[in-house]
């Protein structure tokens, strides 16, 4: 479980830091959320805190596009829930990367919180997790 006062970052691509956001110690969980830009769907990518490590364990999407997998890679589980793909895994990653487009609705959620990621602008941004008290930005 992670600990107490784990922390999701967002910077800039050059490491200048946006945001900081606590996470639930109970679960240590957070969501990337976005409409699709080809098929203009909602697409769900969720994370973890293990252990001190980032990692990949579900992603959500009503139609495939562009970027979206078709198939199960090694060690992942498909299903259907509620009209949608559902791809359960365990990913680890150092970083999340991702390019922020204003148009695709972009947010962070922490549980209860929701964070516009277009309140910077279209850049890429860095969104980092790791255990300990968030840094003040």
């Amino acid at each position: 479980l992670p600990a107490a006062g784990s922390c999701v970052t967002v910077s800039r691509a050059d490491g200048a830091l946006l945001g900081t956001y606590a996470l639930a110690a109970a679960d240590g969980a957070f969501a990337l959320r976005y409409v699709h830009s080809v098929t203009r769907t909602p697409v769900d990518e969720r994370y973890r805190l293990r252990g001190g490590a980032l990692e990949q364990t579900e992603l959500r999407f009503v139609e495939h596009g562009p970027g979206l997998p078709t198939t199960p890679a090694a060690g992942e589980a498909w299903t259907r829930e509620g009209g949608e793909f559902v791809v359960r895994m365990t990913r680890p990653l150092d970083v999340i990367r991702a390019r922020v487009d204003p148009a695709q609705s972009p947010r962070l959620r922490t549980g209860t919180l929701d964070v516009d990621l277009a309140q910077w602008g279209a850049r890429p941004v860095v969104v980092a997790a790791r255990p300990g008290a968030c840094p003040s930005t």
